[in-house]
């Protein structure tokens, strides 16, 4: 069948075509997809990063949310009806495969069930929250552990919210967007939450050396060296973000300091479908709640102007999602 998708032709260029989706073989689903979330990821082939990988044009997506339309034979885990999350297809760019469009391909293990809750799809978009709960568990924070997070924007709210659950004894916020550390502010929890307004340069002369776990989300160099510095002797370093350009580091630093660095990439995860699992009863119950965080909610017609403003960061962006259906 014919369906439209959202196309990388060109630097900072995205145009609707129409691609071929098949019906489902053994053990696929098709997927009428009804949102799906635009990432860092994203936006980073959309600036034309991403061409050293995968010359454009080609067509992509993640994270999909929607409703189960057609099943292949031998396929006993969902229904026609069943609303889904999307599990990011080993296929980059083929035809049927991306959920940036109308219709996606799925196997069957690549579709995680979710309840008809009334919640919109927008508010469902359980793949960024399935990072961040791999990232999380990874860490392995101790009752009592005084954490610092470094980057509080869309992923990182959602690590916010994951700690401010977690018994630990204090957290501390690092961050410059006024919509980032507003959100910080606001948010309740059972510990204290301290914010750093790093475009005002406040005194962080007495904090290096002095957190037990450190989390950096902000994928940029001077972030990552912050993050670095704040790890107490013996600590952990969580870099979660994705650095999209080498930069010079000494790594006996850690050495030296005997400092554990865990990569919290999907990749590295055991098991991250399990990650997808984990989220829905978060979500399904509010403790984790992606509304505060969902800026920008558009139709396909006006992605161009939904991810110029993700580029940017403009118009307040924090995150933003593709309306299909």
């Amino acid at each position: 069948m014919k369906a439209r998708s959202l196309w990388y032709v060109a630097p900072q260029q995205l145009e609707i075509r129409q691609v071929d989706v098949p019906d489902p073989g053994p053990h696929q689903v098709r997927v009428q997809v009804q949102a799906c979330g635009v990432c860092t990821w994203d936006l980073f082939i959309y600036s034309g990063g991403f061409q050293s990988f995968r010359e454009f044009p080609f067509y992509f997506g993640h994270e999909g949310i929607g409703i189960v339309e057609k099943l292949g034979p031998g396929v006993s885990r969902v229904a026609v009806g069943d609303r889904v999350a999307l599990r990011e297809s080993a296929v980059i760019g083929a035809e049927g495969t991306g959920h940036m469009a109308e219709y996606a391909l799925q196997s069957e293990a690549e579709v995680v069930p979710l309840p008809h809750d009334g919640k919109p799809d927008e508010h469902w978009m359980i793949e960024p929250v399935a990072c961040c709960v791999n990232a999380v568990d990874l860490a392995r924070i101790r009752a009592g552990a005084r954490v610092a997070l470094v980057g509080s924007g869309f992923m990182g709210s959602i690590i916010l919210q994951l700690l401010a659950l977690s018994p630990v004894s204090n957290i501390s916020v690092f961050d410059l967007r006024p919509e980032s550390l507003g959100y910080a502010r606001s948010l309740p929890g059972s510990a204290p939450i301290d914010v750093y307004d790093l475009g005002t340069k406040p005194d962080l002369a007495d904090l290096p050396g002095s957190f037990d776990v450190v989390i950096e989300t902000a994928a940029v160099e001077q972030a990552f060296l912050l993050a670095n510095s704040l790890v107490r002797s013996g600590g952990t370093f969580v870099v979660f973000s994705w650095q999209h350009h080498p930069f010079s580091f000494d790594f006996g630093d850690w050495h030296v300091r005997g400092i554990s660095v865990l990569n919290a990439s999907p990749a590295a995860a055991a098991d991250f479908t399990g990650c997808f699992y984990q989220s829905v009863p978060l979500l399904q119950s509010g403790r984790i709640d992606l509304a505060p965080l969902v800026t920008h909610v558009a139709p396909p017609e006006q992605a161009q102007e939904l991810f110029r403003d993700g580029l940017s960061k403009d118009n307040g962006y924090i995150k933003g999602i593709i309306r299909w259906a």
